[in-house]
């Protein structure tokens, strides 16, 4: 095998020189020529630049002499310091230099956020970090630690994930409970074994949510023809009453794609997608209000009451399961309702005083405590004199066939989950022969009444 600078398997027999870059929170065209002045001061380095991320934040850029790679990372841990206290820091990178003149943006994730560990999907992304050590490729002669077994290096190998760049990089990511600075002295001991066996070409430690966004929004070269499908999605409402559809799986793109709703008079809307931001309440439903857990999402915006009829992207139309749509337009009408709310559904053309044939209905009434409780029936189905709406001592996510309730003939089930609720009620519409399109499903809501208070 051929031996250059960098040996076999590309492990450096020289001491190298690595490219240090220090992202902050501040994007670099609002950046005033006072705090870009102090920022390039606080490096105390002739060589030091300003440049802009992929985000279009400011980042600071300067080159190591040459060192080791822990002396790299010691120079940058103790610059970000410093340049902390001009401004807020969200990421620390060290590159190696002859990688970062062909490649001066990270590359990670081409098919878009692996698999995230449980506390890191439940928790605001910009509480914690994401760092990734990149190294390069198998040579000839095989590691002793392959690609296949970079994740397992972490400590907590539920934290780490693999992945390859576009280039064919091999990586390990990995999430942490830190910041970045933090994150990155926390990945210090498995960067260090792996090291010992694999070159690594670079480090980077960046807020969690940063992280997302440059993977969400990089765009993809799609073959011609080739076929996408249409991402799980659902409506939100912010606090203004604008109304999105929404799509939080991180590992769909939709750079460049829309979305076609159109209303009860047939008004076609057509509405381009970005990148946002939702919240997740302690039960894991998204809104818009700015309740519980920050969740970076897709989202496009929509005409109130209107329903999705497909998505679009580089002009092909996947049109909507108009099923789909209705399941997610019945999970916004639920979410967030007050106690003794009611929606019921059931065929359209039905007249109570007029028909005496079975007919398929549902009825949902909002209990206590974030409970929902789903009666599905083939006769009419009134509404139940509750004594109160406590639901202390159900038995949740439980079907129940008892009979409890004369009009209710099918069962009931008490639960938190709206998208079970949903699906639930639309499922038994679709099994129906006589219920063939959501066209011919009418839905009634109620609140409850309140009694007239005297100050």
């Amino acid at each position: 095998m051929e031996q250059t600078s960098f040996g076999p398997n590309g492990m450096s027999t020289v001491r190298a020189e690595f490219m240090i870059a220090i992202e902050v929170d501040h994007p670099l065209s609002d950046l005033s020529a006072e705090r870009e002045l102090a920022l390039l001061h606080s490096v105390h380095t002739h060589d030091a630049h300003l440049d802009e991320s992929v985000l279009g934040n400011s980042r600071i850029v300067f080159r190591s002499d040459h060192c080791e790679w822990w002396d790299a990372g010691r120079l940058a841990l103790r610059v970000e310091r410093l340049v902390a206290k001009v401004c807020p820091t969200i990421g620390i990178e060290i590159c190696r230099a002859d990688v970062w003149f062909d490649e001066q943006f990270f590359d990670h994730e081409p098919d878009g956020v692996g698999d995230l560990p449980e506390w890191s999907r439940r928790t605001d992304p910009r509480r914690h970090s994401t760092v990734i050590v990149e190294v390069e490729p198998e040579g000839e002669i095989p590691p002793r630690l392959r690609d296949s077994d970079l994740a397992r290096v972490n400590h907590n190998h539920r934290d780490a994930r693999s992945s390859r760049s576009s280039s064919g990089r091999p990586q390990m990511i990995v999430e942490q409970r830190f910041d970045a600075a933090s994150a990155a002295m926390s990945t210090a001991k498995p960067a260090y074994a792996i090291g010992k066996s694999r070159s690594i070409t670079r480090i980077r430690s960046v807020r969690s949510d940063i992280y997302r966004a440059e993977v969400s929004t990089h765009k993809v070269k799609r073959s011609p023809g080739t076929a996408q499908p249409v991402p799980e999605w659902h409506y939100n409402i912010d606090d203004e009453g604008n109304r999105f559809v929404v799509v939080t799986d991180l590992r769909v793109r939709l750079e460049g794609w829309s979305v076609e709703s159109s209303d009860d008079d047939g008004i076609v809307t057509t509405s381009d997608f970005t990148f946002g931001c939702i919240w997740a309440d302690q039960s894991g439903v998204e809104n818009s209000g700015d309740d519980g857990w920050a969740k970076d999402v897709w989202e496009a915006l929509v005409e109130p009451g209107s329903l999705v009829d497909a998505f679009i992207v580089d002009g092909q139309r996947m049109a909507v399961d108009p099923w789909d749509s209705l399941s997610a337009w019945l999970i916004e009408s639920m979410y967030a309702k007050p106690v003794g709310f009611i929606v019921e559904l059931g065929p359209s053309h039905y007249i109570a005083e007029r028909d005496d044939t079975e007919v398929v209905c549902a009825q949902v009434v909002v209990l206590s405590d974030g409970v929902m409780m789903l009666r599905r029936s083939r006769t009419e189905l009134g509404h139940l004199l509750l004594a109160d709406y406590s639901s202390a001592g159900l038995r949740l996510d439980e079907w129940q066939y008892d009979g409890h309730f004369d009009d209710c003939t099918d069962g009931y089930l008490f639960t938190k989950d709206i998208r079970l609720i949903a699906r639930t009620c639309i499922a038994w519409f679709r099994i129906n022969a006589a219920i063939n399109t959501t066209d011919e499903i009418g839905c009634s809501y109620r609140f409850a009444d309140e009694l007239p208070r005297f100050s």
